[in-house]
């Protein structure tokens, strides 16, 4: 039994859609950005049986613009400012459409031929955009965690013992992995995953530019070495989570050339920067890095998702995840053929390359460029407001699009500027006008901005002060009742 509408219904069902999603854009922008729904609030919309009869079409497009479109918070607007979340892009929205409708599987050359193509040809434009070495293999996969996991994957593999892959880990030396106190927490999962164990992937601590230190790092590597234990990578971050620091890449580099590492630079979030000429100085040495994380997801604009893997030398990417069943070995293999199932962990994915090829495309590296100096001017200019204030104060420096602040009015101790600062968080939150995350920095509550969004103007970014003094103030009031 078919599943297909008439050439007629669904060239309807596709305007009605299309509807749904210029609205959003022209008129729901400006909109709080959290909707201020509880769990249960958001849940009582939709929580039915399974439905044994279908609904009308055109029902179900109105209740997707009235409480999806409505719980959904609007991370696509201008004044999202919280984690590293990409505003998106229009032309990948159709790129999604097109992609989902071709509903290609490229784990083997034969089953996409296009996908897979389209793959290498922007990890190669990816490379290059960032200034990476042409000839690197990689693959696009969900996320920096799944990429991250996967490049950790490919350095044990490749600094371990062959024996590795047949009789496992259980009479090796145990394995370290390096990395700063500021490094994400998907290096914690994947030493866990990967066999390595948490307590070896060690935890260097930064400068007062929240940069791994590179002594220390230097000492413990020796230390372990001396232990008889076996260091195999040391990791790099250009544009952390927390501060957006990026790490001296060239001395890593040396470092990791010296005591032969293997080196791999998670530039999830800070890559694309490399890019510009304002800041291109401080990724010198990311090139020489074995592998690299660079996410098309946060600062290429692409909607989710779309984070790239990079491995300088393609033959240790494929030796890693190459495993072929004889059911996965009916094609030819004598034409130049990739399949990319060799090159990653999932055998399933879809056409993820389309929305990156088509946002390069469309926009080009120029545009994109200033795009992205365009948010670094933005957390630069945030950060002046504050330092030029009486009552905030910045608390980490400022090198890509990431600021970092708190609200700090006179009359308080620290320990009543922490609380506030704390308080000010879920405030914020319901409020809606604005939306950013927390962190701690130096023992202090920072109130945490991102901008990655080429929607958000001067005009947006004023309003985080005047909304963060306005909510503190009644915080303040309330205190005193």
């Amino acid at each position: 039994m078919s599943l297909d509408f008439t050439p007629e219904d669904f060239k309807k069902y596709l305007s009605e859609a299309a509807d749904l999603v210029s609205e959003l854009y022209s008129d729901k922008l400006d909109r709080n950005v959290f909707p201020g729904e509880s769990p249960k609030e958001v849940l009582s919309k939709f929580n039915e049986d399974l439905p044994e009869t279908g609904t009308d079409i055109s029902e179900l497009l109105e209740k997707v613009r009235t409480d999806v479109v409505g719980s959904a918070t609007m991370n696509i607007g201008p004044r999202y400012f919280g984690y590293i979340t990409g505003g998106g892009n229009q032309v990948a929205i159709l790129g999604d459409l097109i992609s989902s409708a071709l509903n290609q599987n490229n784990l083997k050359w034969h089953s996409s031929p296009i996908s897979t193509e389209m793959e290498k040809l922007v990890i190669r434009w990816v490379s290059q955009f960032i200034g990476y070495p042409d000839g690197a293999a990689g693959a696009i996969l969900d996320g920096g965690s799944t990429a991250n996991f996967n490049c950790m994957a490919v350095a044990r593999k490749n600094m371990a013992p062959e024996e590795l892959s047949i009789d496992g880990m259980y009479e090796l030396k145990p394995m370290t992995i390096y990395v700063s106190e500021e490094g994400h927490s998907s290096f914690d999962k994947a030493v866990d995953m990967l066999g390595i164990g948490k307590k070896y992937l060690r935890k260097i601590p930064v400068n007062d530019q929240f940069q791994i230190d590179l002594q220390k790092l230097e000492e413990k590597i020796i230390e372990d070495k001396n232990s008889g234990l076996n260091p195999i990578c040391v990791i790099g971050i250009a544009g952390t989570t927390n501060t957006g620091a990026i790490d001296d890449l060239n001395a890593l580099a040396e470092m990791a050339e010296k005591q032969e590492l293997w080196y791999h630079v998670d530039a999830a979030y800070g890559g694309p920067a490399a890019a510009l000429d304002s800041v291109a100085g401080q990724f010198k040495g990311l090139k020489k890095a074995d592998s690299v994380v660079i996410n098309p997801h946060k600062w290429l604009y692409v909607p989710f998702e779309a984070a790239c893997i990079l491995v300088k030398e393609p033959d240790k990417l494929r030796k890693t995840f190459s495993h072929l069943p004889d059911y996965l070995k009916s094609d030819r293999r004598d034409d130049g053929r990739t399949d990319m199932m060799e090159y990653q962990l999932p055998l399933t994915k879809s056409f993820k390359s389309l929305k990156v090829w088509m946002t390069l495309k469309a926009y080009g590296a120029k545009r994109l460029r200033e795009t992205i100096q365009s948010d670094i001017d933005n957390a630069k200019y945030l950060a002046r407001k504050v330092e030029e204030s009486d009552d905030f104060e910045l608390l980490s420096p400022v090198p890509l699009s990431i600021a970092c602040f708190r609200y700090s009015p006179a009359g308080l101790n620290e320990v009543e500027v922490d609380e506030l600062n704390k308080e000010l968080l879920p405030a914020i939150e319901q409020d809606g006008r604005i939306f950013l995350t927390g962190t701690r920095l130096h023992g202090k509550t920072a109130l945490r901005t991102c901008f990655i969004n080429p929607r958000t103007t001067f005009k947006d970014v004023d309003i985080i002060l005047e909304v963060v003094r306005d909510l503190a103030e009644k915080l303040l009031d309330q205190g005193k009742s």
